[in-house]
């Protein structure tokens, strides 16, 4: 690997979508995809995949670096993971063509592999127009390969932010979903909401945290920080094989674990 190569790589992935945005982002006491995936992975064993993915419209080819979405494979305790999720600092970390297609190749490769898949989701839903008509809705979109049985790997989906669209689906396909209070998971936002029925509701009564581990059921808890998320997935990964070729590890009950109650953020799982 070329000198010249490698730096463009590591600029990329520092600069992500700009500097102030991650500022921005930070201001608001957020982290990027980088620093979730980095917090969740073994220290240095992130290797993404597809750094240099732009998107597919020519307009739009100098602004997009990696097209809305990061990926790639680590390790969490040794053991090999497959990880992505959505960049706010570009396009608001919207569904496109190369950003979905990045991550089909991905989670493709996780199914081969027995790798499971973790997913960081915080969305501002599809790009317009990248997403109208036929060409552009048959390659956007989860597809259907993670809602498969014969998909054979765990998954869990984090919600680190406001997530609607593409975070959603991710979502609804996953054996565990963890969700940040403070964040919204829902279908479309508020504003949408609001087009189609005249009405418009607050993002904690949409798809607040303790509403879906509470009332819907679509998350399994509800966590106040970034730190408590990662540990409740590390210890979900370490009950399960890595795919269904493989026996789970027999262990003795953890009286030290409690209940573990659906919104009473990761107690039990944490212990």
């Amino acid at each position: 690997m070329s000198e010249g190569f490698r730096e463009r790589r590591d600029a990329i992935r520092v600069r992500m979508g700009g500097a102030e945005r991650i500022e921005r982002l930070h201001a608001r006491g957020e982290l990027t995809v980088r620093e979730h995936i980095d917090g969740l992975l073994d220290a240095g064993s992130f290797e993404e995949q597809g750094t240099f993915v732009v998107s597919a419209n020519p307009a739009d080819r100098d602004s997009t670096p990696g097209d809305g979405k990061i990926g790639g494979h680590g390790t969490i305790d040794g053991r090999p993971v497959t990880v992505a999720g959505d960049d706010i600092t570009v396009k608001r970390g919207s569904s496109s063509v190369m950003g979905s297609k990045r991550l089909t190749k991905l989670f493709a490769h996780a199914g081969r592999c027995g790798h499971p898949i973790v997913y960081f989701g915080a969305t501002g839903g599809a790009r317009i127009p990248d997403t109208l008509g036929s060409a552009g809705f048959s390659q956007v979109g989860p597809g259907t390969q993670l809602f498969r049985r014969s998909r054979g790997v765990p998954m869990a989906t984090v919600i680190v932010g406001d997530s609607f669209g593409g975070s959603s689906f991710f979502a609804a396909a996953s054996d565990l979903v963890v969700q940040l209070r403070g964040t919204c998971l829902a279908v479309t936002s508020p504003l949408v909401v609001e087009v189609a029925t005249g009405e418009r509701p607050l993002m904690e009564e949409l798809g607040g945290a303790d509403v879906h581990a509470k009332v819907t059921g679509q998350a399994d808890l509800a966590v106040d920080t970034p730190a408590e998320a990662y540990a409740v997935v590390r210890r979900f990964l370490a009950l399960l094989p890595a795919h269904q070729g493989e026996r789970a590890a027999r262990r003795l009950p953890d009286a030290a674990a409690g209940d573990g109650a659906a919104g009473d953020g990761a107690r039990g799982w944490l212990a």
